[in-house]
């Protein structure tokens, strides 16, 4: 396999893909969510259940995030991707994996999670080779930089705990019980992956879409001090003790506050006239991590405690947080790599559409109205233990999922020939006249 020229762009359907994938797996998760909600009455630890949160965690979040860095690292760290063809064969592999592993879930198979989670680990190991050939010689190591770096390797250890965990439910190797191990391995998934990940990009391409100047000074250091230390701690102490646990928390929690002082401040110095609906999720998606944030750490210090908290914290971490500042990365970034396949090769020589052109901006705001309000109603419905209500939240949710996957699906369908032609024609006809 050979290597990139250097400078050389990824093609923007190899992002394209993964995003599209993700999207899938996410209006899949919200249709199930009314569906299953006597199961999400109850405890969290059932087979459908732990379905649900593996094709979020798994099908929606890493997915995308996998897809947007082959566009964004090259962008905020200036290294070309090593091998589009790796990142293709990733895709299909992790998908598979994911696919395996949710249905495997649902129908309360455990041995069949072998394969599966083998598959996600192989996946997970393609884009680590291509992550560091792709940064291998960096000589300047950001605030991003470092994030990224760290993010990875919370990657790497979440999918071997998992894959260790896949086996333990068929040969015991793994010493401890049951809960401890499991929870471990989601907080490395949340804390040791997703988080630095979003909050390394976030410092880069926050401020191009703001219109604002990067951030600086001190709570960058805290961010970088608090997942660096905190979230070893976390895992540590969930496995071990409370005391470690409750230092790592609060440790987390200072880099979570400091991000959304960051993200506010970008706000207040922003020189855009207007937000638009992708603005607008992201900066929801900052702000959720605030209530998702203080109910993790009274969860760490034994302020609150149950199976019912616990799910109302999932419904704020993976679907306030991540899930809407997901949709709003999407809603900037598809977009762009549509125009860019589309309509860059022929800007300048033909009347085209704006990027804005593309977007469907009643559509977004619907979705971020559904979601929003879907999100905050399913933890507090989540509390409560109210299937009722739960299946109320849920098809909100779902409601806002399939919104939101029809605004992106209208800028995609821009990538038909004929959608093209159609689109491009209104505007030689304004400029004839």
């Amino acid at each position: 396999m050979m290597p990139p020229a250097p400078g050389r762009g990824v093609s923007p359907m190899l992002p394209l893909a993964y995003l599209v994938t993700a999207t899938v797996a996410f209006v899949v998760a919200a249709l199930a969510m009314p569906w299953l909600a006597p199961e999400l009455a109850g405890h969290y630890y059932q087979p459908r259940v732990l379905a649900l949160t593996h094709t979020v965690t798994l099908g929606w979040i890493t997915l995308t995030i996998m897809g947007a860095s082959y566009q964004i690292v090259p962008i905020v760290l200036g290294r070309p991707i090593w091998s589009e063809r790796l990142a293709r064969w990733q895709l299909v592999v992790t998908a598979a994996g994911i696919g395996g592993l949710v249905g495997h879930f649902f129908i309360g198979q455990w041995p069949g999670l072998l394969w599966a989670a083998g598959l996600i680990t192989l996946g997970v190991g393609l884009h680590l080779v291509n992550a560091i050939l792709s940064v291998r010689g960096l000589t300047s190591w950001t605030f991003t930089a470092r994030l990224v770096a760290l993010a990875h390797v919370g990657l790497a250890l979440t999918a071997l705990f998992g894959t260790l965990l896949a086996v333990d439910k068929v040969v015991r190797i793994l010493p401890g019980s049951l809960f401890p191990n499991l929870h471990a391995h989601v907080h490395l998934a949340l804390l040791g992956w997703m988080l630095p990940m979003v909050i390394g990009v976030a410092a880069r391409v926050y401020p191009m879409f703001l219109l604002a100047r990067e951030p600086a000074g001190w709570p960058g250091r805290v961010q970088l001090w608090g997942l660096g230390l905190g979230v070893p701690a976390v895992v540590v102490g969930i496995l071990t003790g409370r005391v470690l646990l409750a230092a790592g928390a609060l440790a987390v929690a200072a880099a979570a506050v400091a991000h959304v002082v960051w993200v506010l401040g970008m706000v207040r110095g922003s020189r855009r006239p207007a937000l638009d609906w992708g603005l607008r999720f992201v900066l929801t998606g900052a702000l959720a991590l605030v209530p998702a944030t203080a109910l993790g750490v009274a969860l760490a210090l034994d302020i609150l405690a149950g199976p019912r908290v616990a799910l109302a914290y999932a419904a704020l971490a993976l679907g306030g947080w991540a899930s809407l500042t997901i949709a709003g990365m999407l809603l900037k970034i598809v977009p762009f790599l549509v125009w860019y396949r589309v309509y860059g090769p022929r800007a300048g020589r033909e009347p085209v559409p704006s990027l804005p052109d593309l977007g469907w901006p009643a559509a977004e705001r619907l979705a971020w109205t559904l979601l929003t309000v879907g999100f905050a109603t399913l933890a507090g419905a989540l509390a409560l233990g109210e299937a009722a209500w739960i299946r109320a939240a849920g098809l909100l949710v779902a409601a806002g999922a399939l919104v939101f996957a029809a605004s992106l699906a209208r800028v995609v369908h821009h990538l038909m020939p004929c959608a093209g032609r159609a689109t491009v024609a209104p505007a030689r006809r304004v400029g004839a006249a």
